[in-house]
C-alpha cells in the first residue's frame, strides 16, 4: 500500500529543491545560444567545383584554395552549366527546372548569383535549347569583356544563345550545324566552335551581339583517328586541346579562323597509356607545363577513366619532365603562378584534392589535401579574386 508523504518528507523535499534553486542560480548550468548566419563567406581565393544534379538539384560547391576549406554552396536545378566571372564575384548558372520537380512543365533559365553572399540576384529565361549533357566549361562561357554570355543549344540540332549581360535579355540564337562547345576568343566577341569533320566554325558578333559574318577552318584534326576532348585550356593566348590518343593540338583564334600551330605527342615512345577523365589538361602559364591525367590502355573507349598517373609535359621543349602516381584523377586544375598548385576532382572516391607540384623536380606533384563529398563533379576552377 502506498503511503501518503508526511509533513517532514514535504519540507524536506521543499528544502533541497531551494537548495538547487540557489545552486543553478550561483553556478548556471547551461546557457542559451543564440543562432546567426553569416552575411558573407569568408574572404580568401577560391575554387568552384560544379556538381551536376541529374536526379536533384545542381550545386557549386566553393572551397578556399588553401585547405580545401568549404564555404557553402549555390544550387540550381538538373544538370547544371556553371561559369566564373574573371574577378571571381559572379557565378552565372544555367540549368532546367520542372513544374513537379522531376517532371511537368519545363523551363531552362540562367541564374546570376552574388558569390560573397551564395546568394541568386537575377535569373533570365532562356529558350527550351539548352544541352544537358555532362558538365563541360564550353557549354556556357564569358565574352572576353564579360558583356556576353554563350549558352550551348542542343535539340539535338546545335546553336549558341547569346545573352547580353547589360540588359538581362537574350539577343539571338546562333545556328551552328554540326558543331558544338564555345570557345570565346580573348579580344572582342568571337567564340569558335568545334565541327565534326575536324574544322572548327568561328562566329565574329558585333558589340551589339549581332552576327558579323562566320568562318570555317581546314581539318585541324581527324575526328576518326584522334578525335579530340571538348575541355581545353590555353597557353600564351593559343587553344590547347587534346585527343584521346594523347595529343595536344595547340591552335590560334586570334586571326578570325582558327589555324593548327603544332601538335605534341605525348605519348610519343611510351605505349600503352592513354589519357582520360572529363577535364584531362590543364596548363601552367608560368611555365609552360601541360598536366595531364592518364591510365594505362591501348582500347578505344576508355578516354573518361580515371588516372593512375599524372604527367608533366614542358611544351617549349616538346618533352615529358615526370609522371607523378595520381589515383583516379577525373579532372586537372593548376594555377597559372611560377609555383602552381594543381587541383583534381575524382568522381569514384567523390573527392577534390590539392597537389603540391615540385617545380625544382621536373614538376613532380604530391597530394596535400583532400575533402570527400563533392558528387558528380566533372569541372573546377579557379579566379583572381582575393
Amino acid at each position: 500500500m502506498t503511503r501518503p508523504l508526511t509533513l517532514g518528507v514535504w519540507l524536506a523535499c521543499g528544502l533541497a529543491a531551494q537548495n538547487a534553486v540557489a545552486q543553478d542560480a550561483d553556478h548556471p548550468a547551461f546557457e542559451f545560444e543564440t543562432t546567426s548566419v553569416r552575411e558573407t563567406i569568408a574572404p580568401g581565393p577560391n575554387i568552384f567545383v560544379n556538381s551536376q544534379g541529374w536526379d536533384s538539384a545542381s550545386a557549386v560547391r566553393v572551397y578556399g584554395t588553401d585547405e580545401l576549406d568549404f564555404k557553402g554552396i549555390m544550387s540550381a536545378g538538373f544538370q547544371g552549366n556553371s561559369a566564373v566571372s574573371a574577378d571571381g564575384k559572379t557565378l552565372y548558372y544555367v540549368s532546367g527546372y520542372y513544374s513537379r520537380l522531376s517532371y511537368g512543365d519545363p523551363e531552362h533559365v540562367l541564374q546570376i548569383f552574388d558569390v560573397d553572399r551564395l546568394t541568386p540576384v537575377a535569373e533570365i529565361q532562356l529558350p527550351l535549347k539548352v544541352a544537358q549533357y555532362t558538365a563541360d566549361a564550353s557549354l556556357l562561357r564569358l565574352s572576353a569583356d564579360e558583356k556576353f554570355i554563350y549558352v550551348q543549344n542542343s535539340t539535338p540540332a546545335t546553336s549558341v544563345t547569346v545573352v547580353d549581360l547589360t540588359t538581362k535579355s537574350m539577343v539571338q540564337e546562333v545556328p551552328t550545324p554540326g558543331c558544338f562547345g564555345v570557345f570565346p576568343t580573348l579580344e572582342g566577341h568571337s567564340f569558335s566552335t568545334i565541327c565534326s569533320d575536324g574544322s572548327f566554325m568561328t562566329v565574329a558578333l558585333d558589340d551589339a551581339g549581332e552576327t558579323l559574318g562566320t568562318t570555317k577552318s581546314e581539318m585541324i584534326f581527324d575526328p576518326d583517328a584522334d578525335p579530340i576532348y571538348l575541355a581545353s585550356d590555353r597557353y600564351q593566348g593559343d587553344l590547347m586541346f587534346l585527343s584521346y590518343n594523347g595529343t595536344i593540338y595547340r591552335a590560334a583564334d586570334h586571326a578570325g579562323t582558327v589555324e593548327l600551330v603544332t601538335t605534341h605527342p605525348i605519348t610519343e615512345g611510351t605505349e600503352g597509356w592513354l589519357p582520360g577523365g572529363y577535364v584531362p589538361i590543364t596548363v601552367n602559364e608560368a611555365n609552360g607545363i601541360a598536366f595531364v591525367p592518364m591510365h594505362p590502355s591501348t582500347e578505344i573507349g576508355t578516354h573518361h577513366r580515371g588516372s593512375e598517373e599524372i604527367w608533366a609535359y614542358d611544351l617549349e621543349n616538346g618533352t615529358l619532365l615526370y609522371r607523378s602516381p595520381a589515383d583516379n584523377a577525373t579532372s586537372v586544375f593548376v594555377t597559372d603562378d611560377a609555383q602552381p598548385a594543381l587541383y583534381t576532382l575524382n568522381l569514384r572516391d567523390d573527392e577534390i584534392a590539392k597537389y603540391e607540384v615540385d617545380t625544382e623536380a621536373k614538376f613532380a606533384v604530391k597530394k596535400a589535401v583532400s575533402h570527400n563529398g563533392i558528387g558528380f563533379s566533372t569541372v573546377l576552377e579557379t579566379a583572381a579574386q582575393q
